[in-house]
């Protein structure tokens, strides 16, 4: 059994907690989180724009009001990160001296530099780091992914992936729309299907990226469409969160190769459809659900066989971040930037 210590329980830390419930040989044995109301024995639901709100039921767990002492008291294998980006570093850096592995949320951190630190520190401690980049892991991109892979979709000629939000108001003291804390929507958000690209194209060349910046007093970059210039492929990701409390949250991608057009949106009915150059359009067989268990099982078989994960390296997480730091410089210089 894997014991699993949980670093944060705002609105990702819980959708954690709810998932390891489902996760075949984990439990959570502890939590941690310096607001004492979130490490009570019921805890309020706190919203996002995925998932239930469900209350949580924290009696049997050992419960925590900062990193220090959940690391102290031991018992646990492994501490999943589920804190504000700008403490994924420290926090992680911290727990893998101390002998624990890690699963940090997404993204990896808020640049590069400490993107590279917590890989140091992951190797000087000899133990395994996974970053939670559940989109790897979600079964409608796991369809795109094998049918690349596997040659349906003939030579790929374009690819358009969306992620549209509305404004995420629900974090404590609004910290996820506040640049220097989360990186704005181009790394919290967008940072989800630049990831999945480079795991399907690998590194591109060069990017081009535009913002705009809708909401007064939000961070520059509330809305991203951004070309990743490929030689011979177009491809653009478009990501924004500037949408009204009403709307509903899409993720979607439409990828035309010569075989013909695979097409997904959260938002469709049905989500998933390949329309073939010949013959009729069809939903591949494929068993809908999330990443979030996937991604967690891959982890844990990792632990088990004592095998660093490879579907996502720490390193590809910190590509990721590279190419949004990019894409950043693209848009405050508006010019190209090389890879």
């Amino acid at each position: 059994m894997i014991r699993v210590g949980i670093l944060g329980l705002g609105f990702i830390g819980q959708q954690h907690f709810a998932v390891w419930q489902d996760v075949e040989g984990a439990q959570v044995v502890a939590v941690a989180d310096k607001e004492v109301e979130r490490v009570a024995e019921r805890a309020a639901a706190i919203g996002g724009n995925i998932g239930e709100q469900v209350e949580l039921d924290l009696s049997g767990v050992a419960r925590y009001t900062s990193l220090e002492a959940l690391l102290e008291a031991g018992g646990i294998d492994v501490v999943d990160v589920c804190l504000p980006t700008f403490l994924h570093a420290d926090a992680t850096c911290q727990a893998l001296a101390a002998g624990y592995h890690v699963i940090c949320e997404k993204p990896m951190a808020l640049n590069v530099e400490d993107c590279d630190r917590m890989i140091q520190a992951a190797e000087e401690a000899g133990k395994l780091l996974f970053i939670a980049q559940c989109i790897r892991f979600w079964p409608e991109y796991e369809v795109l992914a094998k049918m690349v892979e596997g040659g349906k979709l003939g030579r790929l000629r374009s690819l358009k992936f969306t992620r549209l939000s509305p404004r995420p108001t629900w974090s404590e003291s609004s910290w996820i729309i506040k640049a220097d804390l989360s990186g704005g929507a181009l790394l919290d958000l967008h940072i989800h299907d630049v990831d999945f690209i480079l795991s399907l194209l690998g590194m591109p060349p060069a990017v081009f990226a535009v913002c705009a910046n809708i909401a007064p007093g939000a961070p520059k970059v509330d809305h991203v469409v951004a070309q990743y210039l490929y030689e011979d492929t177009v491809c653009v990701a478009e990501g924004g969160w500037d949408f009204p409390g009403s709307y509903p949250f899409e993720m979607a991608y439409e990828v035309i190769g010569e075989k013909g057009c695979l097409k997904f949106s959260s938002a469709a009915d049905p989500a998933l459809v390949f329309y073939p150059v010949e013959g009729d359009p069809y939903t591949p067989q494929y068993e809908p659900g999330t990443g979030y268990v996937r991604e967690m099982e891959y982890f844990c078989r990792c632990i088990e066989n004592n095998e660093q994960p490879e579907r996502v390296t720490p390193f590809s997480a910190r590509e990721s971040v590279r190419v949004v730091k990019a894409e950043e410089k693209s848009i405050n210089s508006g010019q190209i930037v090389s890879l």
